[in-house]
């Protein structure tokens, strides 16, 4: 999880829609030119920023939104999820 201001934390998921995929992090990793460390940090929480250009090739990979891996909590309660693309 990336954590921003005192209240503020953002939740960077890759799991599920990986999953629905069959793709594996090293194969989004391969297929996008970021490097697998780029998205292992992204996923743990050690990333300090993150590129716009690494979610675009994110998002074209996968097919999806941002909204489909990336969760807004405030004050502590989860973001509503967005229904992932079929």
């Amino acid at each position: 999880m990336l954590y921003g201001m005192n209240t503020q934390m953002i939740e960077f998921n890759l799991d599920a829609i990986l999953a629905k995929r069959g793709i594996t992090k090293y194969r989004l990793a391969k297929d996008t030119k970021i490097a697998a460390t780029t998205i292992w940090k992204l996923e743990t929480g050690k990333a300090q920023r993150v590129g716009f250009d690494v979610l675009e090739k994110i998002c074209v990979r996968l097919d999806c939104e941002l909204t489909d891996f990336l969760f807004v909590h405030r004050d502590g309660k989860p973001a509503k999820k967005a229904a992932t693309k079929k």
